[in-house]
């Protein structure tokens, strides 16, 4: 009989064995959510990065030494309106190096951007441009343009000064690609 009583305390250990195991893991697999993490860093999903470009002006006074090509944008005065950032960028390649220059910008030629919707060029970004045989800019290859549409609300909270960074330091943020 010393094995039957063996045989019960095994099995009543065992028993007690399953039922903490099933016990464990019923709290391991909880279906109730934990604690949230810390808050990530906002995405690019809305920041907008055209292609270079080389410009093609809408409008080029001689006399005054002054042109400007308008870049219609569907909805862009709203866009502007909700705090919404364009960056317009100059790059020049001479000998096979890279420049990069944010507008406005002023060498022999002088480069700025307009925010501001004038008639004829509503929701359009706007690059000018001045200086001597101003026309030939639109024949030049080796001078382009890019520009970056940060909407109003990305990382606000940090309130960042887009103006005040580098076009490397701007495309690295947003994770852009060149």
């Amino acid at each position: 009989m010393k094995t039957l009583k063996t045989i019960k305390i095994h099995l009543k250990a065992t028993s007690i064995l399953m039922l903490a195991l099933l016990l464990s893991f019923n709290v391991a697999c909880s279906p109730e959510d934990g604690e949230d993490g810390a808050p990530g860093k906002d995405g690019n999903a809305n920041v907008i990065a055209s292609d270079w470009f080389q410009i093609q002006f809408d409008h080029i006074n001689t006399a005054n030494d002054y042109a400007y090509m308008a870049i219609n944008i569907p909805n862009y005065q709203e866009f502007v309106d909700n705090g919404g950032v364009a960056m317009v960028y100059l790059r020049q390649n001479l000998n096979g190096e890279s420049i990069i220059h944010p507008l406005p910008y002023e060498d022999m030629l002088s480069f700025a951007l307009a925010n501001v919707p004038s008639e004829g060029v509503e929701n359009s970004l706007v690059i000018f441009a001045n200086g001597s045989d101003i026309s030939d800019l639109e024949t030049l290859t080796y001078i382009n343009f890019k520009y970056v549409l940060i909407p109003g609300g990305v990382e606000a909270k940090n309130t960042i000064d887009y103006s005040k960074m580098s076009y490397e330091e701007l495309i690295t943020h947003f994770e852009l690609e060149d």
